[in-house]
């Protein structure tokens, strides 16, 4: 069994769009609008981009949802980067809002915390 969809609640699909593209380089696999419902999904570049980010759209009690995740400062989710420090100061040099600069855990390797800009606190893990 594998992971092949997780969904991210985004305020503005075409800002995290975006966002994920422009700043952390995914690409897009799916974009279709039929008007009153979207289906965007990303992926990781190369040939192993893991699962699809699915940006859905937050309306209701899932932007409530998104707006307590964000204010208990957890992270919607993280990524491992591969490139180390070379590749977080790229994606800082792109334009993500660092919350929290690189800092070693005890649990084990470094963490940053970056604002996406769309109501979401993204963690960039290094081993």
């Amino acid at each position: 069994m594998k992971i092949t969809q997780a969904f991210l609640l985004v305020d503005d699909q075409d800002a995290a769009k975006a966002f994920y593209t422009e700043v952390l380089g995914f690409e897009v696999e799916t974009d279709f609008d039929s008007g009153d419902f979207r289906w965007l999904s990303l992926r990781a570049p190369g040939p192993d981009g893991g699962a699809s980010l699915v940006l859905d759209a937050a309306r209701g009690a899932a932007k409530a949802y998104q707006d307590e995740v964000r204010q208990s400062g957890m992270p919607a989710f993280a990524m491992t980067l591969t490139g180390g420090t070379e590749e977080f100061e790229q994606i800082r040099a792109r334009g993500a809002a660092v919350i929290m600069e690189p800092t070693k855990q005890q649990y084990g390797g470094t963490d940053a915390l970056i604002d996406d800009t769309v109501g979401n606190i993204i963690c960039l893990h290094q081993d």
